[in-house]
């Protein structure tokens, strides 16, 4: 038996056949498989496109037995894949769809360079005539899988439509090679146009490939093709075990396989530490009891909640620890490296023993259990925390740590976490990007790290950007974004949802009775998306929803903004649906006690100059709540 780790490149350059035995079973891969393959990738593509790349990221054993077959002069040699098929099977899926994508833009150098890991060039001798495809998967997912390899995504999807409900592959369908094929078409698209957004959600329902939605010079467009590639190719690593004719090809697979529970980072990360203490006579014991087993408790192996990849918390929070104590980037794939790279830099110690090591730990885990909800360790945290969770944002966290670990006054540290909350609200409702929030919280963490955590410091890394792509929205920015933006694309829900009831407070009195806020809101157009002939224009004339005369232009794009948005109920949601205004507004006086309600009540009409008028209200109460940068 020979064992090496390899490149995926390595492994499928070479002009060999990978062979399915029989009694594997056809490919099982899900949406809980597909999602964290689609992390590591994204994430190595986006280090490529960043121009670094710290750690190769190892995707698991490929065991490999060769088919005997006498001389190979002449004749593609074959191997029986025991192991790893289901990982060798996606690969070649995401590749034959990133393919697909660079059909799409008539990039035909990259599809050319693709098609050589996917196919073979048949020698003299080859008589099978699939011998031409890489791999030849279990007779049940033969036909499917070379369809997709072999015929362009038009094609493929019209042979096979019987798989389709609607425009999507549905999860429980027979065929997952089929819905892996259409979830990798979707968000490599998505990439190609977009490029890297880490804190977005996949696409798991309109898995159709759509087209790109944005313009995007070609040449970025290729440049993002190109970085996936060369992540799956170059970054990925699989570890190749080749048996020899004396080895047991059953005993070994049935070895890899056992129920055993796979080690996890945090194990790793354990297991290097203690071993440093042992090494330094340290009390092992006793400093596990004392400072680590805290950290075995279950609620810290739960998959941490809005983070991606989905990681254990504990992983996650080494990730945050490493990140506020270097102001680096860290990737949470490669945590065990990482971790060992902070703890001995370049084979020098960072810390004095590993009791100190530890103690950082106990020192930053309180911090982030209370930006968890789980303690209440600093009130400034606690409810930065509850915020970022209904933004279901957590790149925030390592700046957070540095503000709870840091030894500013109480009021200071909430005049941070205020800042950071009004960062990320302003940014939405001005139609700016989330892509780079990791980037620049990763920065902020940097500057804190220098100057230590401060209000100032705060304000001194925004003064100086002004981009798109970093800059802190200021209140005249802040007011046409809510005037004018498109308030319900806002993403996910939630965070819309969290807008407007804080607006809602904003709009109480002082003498109004405090209120928590209810769940199961809804967010309600007052005049609804598809209007109808009891919303007249104020001309008293009436358009469809897409004509394109001005009234109708205009109106598209105000009936979106936050003065056309309110909160209610589920049931009263649907209950109001598209009613006139005289019967939304009756509903609204008897089923809703809500502030942001009772404006409706002294109107008498709902148009475009009352929405323009309650938008400038609203704008009014928000440069209060989302405080500004001085």
């Amino acid at each position: 038996m020979d064992a090496d780790d390899h490149p995926v490149e390595v492994v499928l350059k070479e002009a060999r056949r990978f062979m399915v035995p029989l009694y594997q079973r056809k490919y099982q891969w899900g949406d809980n498989r597909l999602e964290p393959f689609w992390d590591d990738v994204s994430a190595k593509a986006a280090e490529v496109l960043d121009g670094e790349s710290k750690f190769e990221h190892y995707m698991g054993a490929l065991i490999l037995s060769p088919v005997e077959e006498g001389s190979q002069i002449a004749r593609t040699p074959r191997v029986q894949v025991v192991d790893g098929q289901q990982r060798l099977t996606t690969f070649q899926i995401f590749l034959a769809a990133l393919r697909e994508v660079a059909r799409d833009h008539d990039l035909e150098d990259l599809m050319g360079h693709i098609n050589g890991y996917l196919f073979n060039e048949p020698k003299n001798k080859d008589k099978d005539p699939l011998t031409r495809f890489k791999l030849t998967p279990t007779p049940s997912d033969r036909d499917i899988f070379h369809d997709i390899i072999e015929m362009s995504y038009e094609d493929v999807t019209h042979k096979h439509r019987s798989l389709f409900y609607g425009q999507r592959v549905p999860k429980n369908t027979s065929f997952p090679a089929f819905r892996a094929y259409h979830l990798f078409c979707t968000w490599i698209e998505e990439f190609a146009f977009h490029g890297p957004e880490e804190d977005s959600e996949l696409d798991l329902e309109g898995e159709s490939k759509t087209g790109g939605e944005y313009e995007v010079e070609l040449e970025v467009l290729e440049e993002r093709l190109e970085a996936l590639l060369s992540a799956v190719l170059d970054r990925l690593k699989l570890v190749v075990i080749t048996l020899g004719e004396n080895d047991d090809a059953q005993v070994i697979f049935e070895t890899l396989n056992s129920k055993g529970e796979p080690l996890l980072a945090m194990d790793l990360v354990r297991n290097n530490i203690f071993h440093r203490a042992e090494k330094q006579d340290a009390p092992v014991e006793d400093l596990y009891a004392k400072l680590w087993d805290p950290l075995d408790d279950m609620w810290w192996r739960e998959p941490a909640p809005n983070a991606r990849p989905r990681r254990p918390r504990l992983d996650h929070f080494l990730a945050h620890v490493l990140t506020a104590e270097t102001g680096k980037k860290i990737s949470v794939r490669e945590l065990y490296a990482e971790y060992r790279a902070f703890a001995v830099p370049k084979g020098k110690p960072r810390f004095d023993d590993v009791e100190h090591e530890l103690k950082l730990l106990e020192r930053y885990a309180p911090l982030y259990e209370t930006l968890e909800g789980r303690a209440e360790e600093d009130p400034a945290l606690y409810w930065l925390g509850r915020k970022l969770a209904e933004w279901q944002v957590t790149t925030v966290f390592p700046v957070a740590l540095q503000i709870g670990g840091s030894d500013l006054p109480a009021p200071e540290k909430m005049h941070l976490a205020q800042l950071i909350y009004s960062f990320l609200a302003r940014r939405a409702m001005c139609e700016l990007t989330t892509k780079n929030l990791n980037k620049v919280f990763q920065s902020i963490a940097e500057v804190f790290l220098r100057q230590g955590p401060s209000v100032e410091a705060f304000r001194g890394y925004f003064n100086q950007r002004s981009g798109d792509s970093t800059r802190f929205p200021r209140n005249d920015e802040f007011q046409r974004g809510i005037l004018d933006g498109n308030a319900y694309s806002i993403a996910p829900r939630t965070r819309l949802v969290d807008i407007l009831w804080e607006l809602e407070i904003a709009s109480r009195s002082h003498m109004a009775e405090s209120a928590t806020k209810p769940t199961g809101l809804w967010v309600e157009h007052v005049l609804p998306q598809t209007w109808t002939d009891e919303w007249p224009f104020p001309d008293g004339q009436t358009h469809e929803i897409y004509s394109d005369e001005p009234d109708a232009l205009a109106r598209r794009t105000l009936v979106h903004s936050l003065g056309n948005l309110t909160l209610l109920t589920g049931g009263l949601n649907i209950s109001s649906g598209n009613s006139g205004f005289t019967v939304k507004k009756e509903k609204f006086e008897e089923h809703t006690g809500l502030f942001l309600n009772k404006w409706f009540a002294k109107k008498d009409q709902w148009t475009e100059a009352e929405i323009r008028e309650r938008g400038e209200r609203l704008a009014a109460m928000a440069a209060q709540t989302w405080i500004d940068l001085e």
